[in-house]
């Protein structure tokens, strides 16, 4: 399957996975959006010079550690072939985790990635009106 869509070529392997594409990476600025560089699965983030941040505002996070709650999503946050024998952040790969990291340099801070127990994005039970998932998690802690 293959169509032209708003990023561009969009193309799925017989598995329904995209393939063959590239995401924008953005800086949101009180003046607006900017392209600051570009992640593919081939060549991963990718901050070019000339489009890259300028210089290395303040962000009141430095020398923190901030907890960032995913779920395992290809080709997003997956886990590395080889995960068994890593540590820590080292053990995941794709383009939240590149660019998660990218961030993390940027601003000066630490990140931990922690996978949602239940791997769902969150849905909120109709009856006991309490969130599941990656939103139960942010909610409740």
């Amino acid at each position: 399957v293959q169509v032209e869509g708003l990023t561009g070529n969009i193309k799925f392997d017989q598995n329904g996975k995209r393939i063959n594409f590239t995401i924008n990476v953005m800086e949101l600025k009180s003046t607006g959006p900017r392209k600051i560089g570009y992640w593919s699965e081939v060549d991963k983030m990718v901050v070019n010079p000339l489009d890259g941040p300028l210089g290395n505002e303040s962000s009141g996070l430095e020398n923190k550690t901030i907890i960032v709650t995913t779920i395992l999503e290809s080709p997003y946050v997956m886990m590395k072939k080889n995960h068994e024998m890593l540590e820590g952040n080292d053990r995941y790969e794709g383009y939240c985790v590149d660019l998660a990291t990218e961030i993390a340099k940027h601003c000066g801070f630490k990140y931990k990635l922690t996978i949602v127990g239940d791997g769902k994005y969150g849905a909120r039970d109709a009856d006991t009106k309490i969130w599941n998932g990656m939103v139960g998690e942010l909610v409740y802690g």
